[in-house]
């Protein structure tokens, strides 16, 4: 399994050297193609437009800057290449004194786009109150003219919401690096599950995301999966060497048509 691992981790740097065509060497002095963390450009579109955008604290992607002329779509534009990630615009309890909190709204926001039943109501029957929820309800065009005089009442002024409506994954436990391996070991548990082509598909995708990290990043974890190999290397018996060169070998002979070292 290490082998395996240590061989894919050569075959990772190869391809990313060889799509980025050396880019990656001049990113230390240089950003990539101007991309910038998904929060930061929301928080350009709210100045320029005058509104309140909360974005998921966990979504780390990239996203070129907007120069959309209107809101909605700078809204579409930031979203666009963020695999999963939508915006939703959200109105909330008008309740004197009290402001929820992006926490509790993102929260919300999220409980209610995973609910899969078209509508529902829980009725607590000993305090005679009920929870409802209906999906799809056509949205009228004076909605915000009737929002204060509904009971009880909501606010008129919108929140925009950026997030990934997905269920969350299980808690994750123990140090920053325990829990990056058992979100390897996930990953690893998946990409069994997935035929050829969806592997395919999955991995080109993880390439993607991994061009579009901040390059301060891509590069550090370039230099230290390097120095990692080499360490590794060193450690291994002289059989175990000849194993790996081989296997290499087999490697450029498949994918890149080459028949030496």
């Amino acid at each position: 399994m290490r082998t395996m691992w240590l061989v894919g981790l050569a075959a990772l740097m190869a391809l990313s050297g060889a799509q980025t065509g050396g880019r990656t060497q001049r990113s230390a002095t240089q950003k990539d193609d101007g991309r910038i963390p998904i929060a930061q450009a929301a928080q350009e579109v709210a100045q320029k437009f005058k509104v309140q955008i909360i974005v998921d604290p966990a979504l780390t992607v990239r996203v070129l800057p907007t120069q959309a002329d209107t809101l909605e779509k700078a809204l579409d534009e930031l979203v666009a290449n963020a695999r999963d990630v939508v915006w939703r615009k959200v109105y909330t309890n008008k309740v004197l004194g009290v402001e929820p909190s992006p926490e509790q709204i993102l929260s919300a926001v999220r409980a209610l786009l995973s609910i899969e039943l078209g509508g529902v109501i829980v009725v607590n029957p000993r305090s005679a109150t009920l929870n409802s929820f209906v999906a799809n309800y056509p949205a009228p065009q004076n909605l915000e003219a009737t929002l204060e005089q509904m009971q009880p009442p909501f606010s008129a002024k919108p929140v925009y919401v950026i997030l990934n409506p997905r269920p969350q994954q299980p808690a994750l436990r123990g140090t920053p690096a325990e829990q990056f391996a058992q979100l390897q070991q996930q990953l690893f548990d998946l990409l069994a599950k997935m035929s050829p082509e969806e592997r395919s598909q999955a991995l080109r995708a993880g390439m993607q995301m991994w061009m579009n990290a901040d390059p301060n990043l891509r590069n550090q974890m370039i230099f230290e999966g390097m120095r990692l190999s080499f360490e590794y290397w060193q450690s291994l018996t002289p059989e175990q060497q000849r194993e790996m060169i081989e296997m290499g070998r087999k490697f450029f002979e498949q994918y890149m048509g080459g028949g030496g070292y």
